[in-house]
């Protein structure tokens, strides 16, 4: 069963080479932050370029998101949270090892070909619980975040037309 924002998890991370590409959903801290139970995107505009799909004058985007890792989490709908802290670690890294590819779905939307380039991580290990802010990037071109609903029935023999799907 796929994750679902809100109720188990406040974050889903995917790719195609992790599991098959099935979604693994990660919980969030609640600390009064700027980003709490979600992303902030932070928008760098390359050039003088308004056109966002220019990779080489057009927009780049930071996803930032803090992850919480414990054995006794809650997920947002009050149930226990199934994974436990090394679990969610060891999916986490197989994500950070991905430099492209990575799709980010969040209260936003969805993301997609996003990489941890560069900085990707910082982690806090405490005795009973791992904070980590990650950072991913965009490689590639740059499009706002998509309706996950849309996203995830614009395959190439699915319902919508060109027109009115996102290619994937």
């Amino acid at each position: 069963m796929s994750p679902v924002i809100g109720e188990d998890c406040h974050l889903i991370l995917s790719h195609a080479d992790i599991d098959a590409g099935a979604e693994y959903g990660f919980i969030c801290p609640k600390d009064d932050s700027h980003r709490e139970c979600g992303v902030q995107f932070v928008r760098e505009v390359v050039s003088e370029s308004t056109v966002e799909t220019d990779t080489t004058e057009g927009t780049s985007i930071y996803c930032h998101f803090d992850l919480i890792l414990a054995d006794d989490l809650i997920a947002p709908n009050g149930a226990p949270h199934t994974k436990t802290r090394a679990q969610d670690y060891a999916k986490l890294l197989e994500f950070l090892s991905k430099t492209s590819g990575i799709s980010l779905t969040s209260p936003a939307g969805v993301l997609v070909n996003l990489g941890a380039l560069g900085w990707s991580a910082d982690e806090r290990h405490m005795p009973h619980h791992s904070i980590i802010k990650v950072q991913l990037n965009n490689v590639g071109f740059y499009f706002p975040p998509a309706d996950p609903d849309v996203l995830a029935a614009s395959v190439w023999d699915g319902v919508y037309t060109w027109e009115t799907s996102y290619w994937h």
